[in-house]
C-alpha cells in the first residue's frame, strides 16, 4: 500500500508538470502568431445605406475590389478568417448575402442586389464597408487592384476625371482611407494613377521610399501632398503629366532654367512694335490734352450759387478738367515689359512705341487689344421739378355801437375800430358805404375781396353797425428745367447754364485809411447744372454720381444792391437700370400758420365771440424733386449702336507673361517722371530724339 500510495503521488506530480509545460508553450505560440482575427460579420442599415461591419481583433489589411457590377470582393491579406461562417445573409435592398472563402488568402465575396457605391474604412478593429446606391445605375465600374490597407470610392469614371482636376485652385477630391505601414511610395502613386486617372512619371531621384500612413475620410490630393511634402518630394507639372521628383532635383532644374531663360532673354533680337490706339489715350487724358482751354470761362465760374466755401459749381463732383487721375494706357505696358524693353509715346497720334523681344510684344499686342475698345456711353436726363402752392385765408368781424341824446347828437359808443365809433357812422366816407362802417386794419381783414355792411338805422337811442371782411388767396406754380448730357463709360460730364451777379467790393488802397477807395468786382454763378459720372456695367445697369442745382436770383433779400440766391442742390451716387427712371432727392416744405386777432374777453366767448375776432389762415408748400433717366448706347468698333448687354457676369481674360517683368528704371521711366518729362519738354519734331535700345540691328514690324 505505501508503494501504490507513492506511485500516485509521483504520477499526479508528473500530470502537473507535463500540464504546466504545455500551458507555457501553448503560450509561446500564441505570442508568436500575432495576426489579427475576423471574428464576426454583421449588417445594418441606416436609410439608403447599409454598413458591413467585419470585426477583427487587432486593425487589419485589406483591399476592395470590383469583379462586376454586382459583385464586391474584400481580401483580407494576413488575417484569420477560421471563426467566420461560410454564408451570412443580409436583409438589405443592397446587398443579398456575404460568402466567406477562408484560404490562403482569405476573402469576402459581397453579392449586391442593385448597383452601388463603396466606401471602406477601418473603424479601431473594425472594417466598415459603407454601401450607398450609385448615382448612375448604367455606369458599370471598372475593376482596379489596391495595395493592402488602401481604400477609396468605386472606380468610376467619375473618379477618373478628379485627375484632370488636380492642382486646380480650391479642388478638393474624394475622401480616401489609407492605412499602410512601410510601403513602397511608388505604389502608392500608382494606387492614385489607377483610382483616379493622375498622369504620373516618377523620376529616377525617387528610390524606394517607405511610407507609413494611417489617415480616415481625407481628400486623396490633400493626403498625397502631405506624403510629398513628408518625404521631400514635389511634382513638376507639364501639361497633363506631373513628374515626381525629390525637392533637390527640382531645385536644382529651375535654377537652371531661369539661367538658360536670361541667356535666351539677353541673346534674343529687338523689335520695336507702333501700336496706334483708337479708342484708348497712351497717355493723359484728353481733358489734359486741352489743357487751360478744357474748363468753363467768363467771368468767375465758382461760388456755387453763393454757397460760400462750398463750392459746387465748376469743381466737385464730377467735372471737365480730367481730374480723376487717369493716366492712359502707358503706366500698364510700363510695367509690363522686360528688363531690356522700353515704351515711348508719340502724343500727336496716340501711338506706343515699344520696344522689346517678340514673346513680350506678342503679350503687349494682345492687351492692348483688350484695352482699346470703344467704351459705352451714356445719355442722362434729368427733370428738375419745382411746385409751389400756397393759399391764405382772412376773415374778419367788425362791430360798433352809438347812443344818442337829445337832438341826435352821439353820446355814448363802443367800437371795435381803432378810430373810434364816430368815424364810421358818417355817410358818405370814401370806400365805405352810406351809413356803415369803414374797413380798417383792426378786425378787419387786410387787403379784402369782399365787404358786407349792415346798419341797425335808429332805434330808440342806439344805433349798432356792422362789417364782415373777407379775402381769400390761392396760388399754384411748377417750375421744370430738364438739363440733359452725355458721358462716356467712367468719364465726367457737365452742363451748365445760368447767370452770375456781379458783386462790387469796395476796398482802401494803399495809403491807408487816406487812400482812395479801390472797387473790386467779383462775378458769383447763379447756376442751372448737372454735373454726371457714370459707370457702365455689362449687364445693363448705370452707377451714376449725380451733382444737380438749381439756383435762382431772389431780388427780396437783396442787400446793398445784391440779391440773394434761392438754392436746390442734389450730389449722390445711384444705381439705375439702363432706361430706367428714379427719383434721386425730393424736398417737401410745408408751412402752416394761423393768426387772430380779438377783443380781450369778449373774444373768448364761445359762438359769440366771433364778432369780435379776426382769423387769418395762411398755408404755403414747397416741393423739388430730381428725376435721372439714364439710357446706355454701347457702339462696335465702328461706331454703330449694337443692342443687348455684354454678359452677364463679370468678365475675365488670361494673358500669358512670357518672359520675367522687370524694366528698370535706366530703360524706361516711371509714368510720374513721364507726365514731368512731358510737360517741360517739348515733343521732337520728325521723329528724332527716339531712344533706341541697345542690342544691336531691330527689326522693325508695323501692324
Amino acid at each position: 500500500m505505501p508503494a501504490l500510495h507513492h506511485l500516485y503521488a509521483t504520477t499526479r506530480r508528473g500530470a502537473l508538470v507535463l500540464l504546466f509545460v504545455c500551458s507555457i508553450s501553448l503560450l509561446a505560440l500564441a505570442g508568436t502568431n500575432s495576426a489579427p482575427v475576423a471574428t464576426d460579420v454583421r449588417a445594418t442599415v441606416s436609410g439608403a445605406q447599409t454598413l458591413i461591419t467585419i470585426s477583427g481583433t487587432a486593425p487589419m489589411a485589406y483591399s476592395v475590389k470590383r469583379p462586376d457590377a454586382r459583385t464586391l470582393v474584400v481580401e483580407l491579406p494576413g488575417v484569420d478568417a477560421s471563426r467566420l461562417s461560410p454564408t451570412y445573409a443580409l436583409a438589405s435592398g443592397l446587398a443579398e448575402k456575404v460568402t466567406v472563402d477562408n484560404g490562403s488568402n482569405p476573402r469576402l465575396s459581397v453579392t449586391l442586389r442593385a448597383p452601388a457605391r463603396e466606401r471602406s474604412r477601418m473603424d479601431d478593429n473594425n472594417l466598415v464597408v459603407e454601401l450607398s446606391p450609385a448615382a448612375d445605375a448604367k455606369a458599370e465600374p471598372v475593376p482596379t487592384p489596391s495595395p493592402r490597407g488602401m481604400s477609396a470610392g468605386s472606380g468610376s469614371s467619375a473618379q477618373s476625371a478628379q485627375g484632370q482636376q488636380y492642382g486646380s485652385p480650391g479642388f478638393v477630391g474624394e475622401p480616401i482611407n489609407l492605412n499602410v505601414v512601410n510601403a513602397d511610395i511608388r505604389d502608392i502613386l500608382n494606387y492614385i494613377t489607377e483610382q483616379y486617372g493622375v498622369n504620373f512619371v516618377i523620376d529616377s531621384s525617387v528610390g524606394a521610399v517607405p511610407v507609413t500612413v494611417n489617415v480616415t475620410d481625407v481628400p486623396w490630393n490633400v493626403a498625397l501632398e502631405a506624403i510629398l511634402r513628408a518625404n521631400r518630394l514635389g511634382i513638376d507639372v507639364n501639361g497633363n503629366i506631373l513628374r515626381v521628383a525629390t525637392t533637390e532635383v527640382l531645385a536644382t532644374e529651375t535654377s537652371t532654367q531661369q539661367k538658360i531663360r536670361e541667356s535666351q532673354l539677353d541673346n534674343s533680337p529687338l523689335y520695336t512694335e507702333f501700336i496706334r490706339l483708337n479708342y484708348a489715350r497712351a497717355s493723359g487724358t484728353l481733358a489734359t490734352a486741352a489743357g487751360s482751354t478744357g474748363g468753363f470761362a467768363g467771368g468767375t465760374v465758382g461760388g456755387g450759387g453763393g454757397s460760400g466755401s462750398q463750392n459746387f459749381s465748376g469743381g466737385q463732383g464730377g467735372d471737365v478738367t480730367g481730374g480723376g487721375g487717369d493716366s492712359g494706357i502707358l503706366p500698364i505696358i510700363a510695367r509690363r515689359l522686360s528688363r531690356r524693353g522700353s515704351v515711348e509715346v508719340d502724343g500727336r497720334s496716340n501711338t506706343l512705341i515699344v520696344t522689346d523681344v517678340r514673346e513680350n510684344i506678342d503679350a503687349v499686342r494682345q492687351l492692348v487689344l483688350l484695352l482699346d475698345q470703344p467704351e459705352p456711353q451714356v445719355e442722362i436726363e434729368t427733370r428738375i421739378v419745382i411746385a409751389n402752392r400756397n393759399f391764405s385765408r382772412d376773415l374778419g368781424v367788425q362791430l360798433a355801437a352809438t347812443i344818442f341824446n337829445g337832438a341826435n347828437n352821439p353820446g355814448a359808443s363802443i367800437s371795435t375800430l381803432p378810430n373810434g365809433g364816430n368815424a364810421g357812422l358818417q355817410p358818405g366816407v370814401p370806400g365805405g358805404l352810406p351809413g356803415t362802417l369803414v374797413p380798417s386794419n383792426g378786425l378787419g381783414a387786410n387787403l379784402p375781396s369782399t365787404v358786407i355792411g349792415l346798419t341797425t338805422g335808429i332805434f330808440g337811442t342806439a344805433q349798432i353797425s356792422a362789417a364782415i371782411t373777407a379775402a381769400e388767396t390761392k396760388g399754384q406754380a411748377k417750375v421744370i428745367a430738364s438739363p440733359r448730357v452725355t458721358a462716356l463709360n467712367n468719364r465726367p460730364a457737365q452742363i451748365e447754364s445760368g447767370q452770375q451777379i456781379p458783386v462790387v467790393t469796395p476796398q482802401t488802397g494803399a495809403g491807408g485809411s487816406g487812400g482812395a477807395l479801390v472797387f473790386t468786382t467779383t462775378f458769383v454763378s447763379v447756376p442751372l447744372r448737372l454735373s454726371i459720372t457714370p459707370q457702365i456695367t455689362d449687364v445693363g445697369t448705370v452707377v451714376l454720381r449725380v451733382v444737380a442745382e438749381n439756383n435762382s436770383v431772389n431780388t427780396a433779400i437783396a442787400v446793398a444792391g445784391t440779391p440773394g440766391i434761392d438754392t436746390q442742390r442734389m450730389q449722390t451716387e445711384v444705381l439705375v437700370p439702363d432706361g430706367g427712371t428714379t427719383v434721386v432727392g425730393g424736398v417737401l416744405a410745408d408751412n402752416e400758420s394761423e393768426i387772430q386777432n380779438r377783443t380781450p374777453g369778449l373774444g373768448s366767448i364761445p359762438v359769440l365771440g366771433n364778432l369780435f375776432k379776426r382769423k387769418q389762415t395762411t398755408r404755403q408748400t414747397n416741393e423739388i424733386l430730381f428725376f435721372i433717366t439714364p439710357r446706355i448706347y454701347r457702339p462696335d468698333m465702328q461706331g454703330n449702336p449694337t443692342n443687348g448687354t455684354v454678359s452677364t457676369g463679370t468678365r475675365t481674360t488670361t494673358i500669358l507673361q512670357p518672359v520675367p517683368l522687370g524694366n528698370p528704371p535706366s530703360n524706361t521711366p516711371s509714368p510720374l517722371q513721364q507726365q514731368q518729362q512731358q510737360q517741360t519738354a517739348p515733343p521732337p519734331a520728325g521723329g528724332q530724339g527716339q531712344q533706341q535700345p541697345t542690342g544691336g540691328q531691330q527689326p522693325v514690324s508695323r501692324p
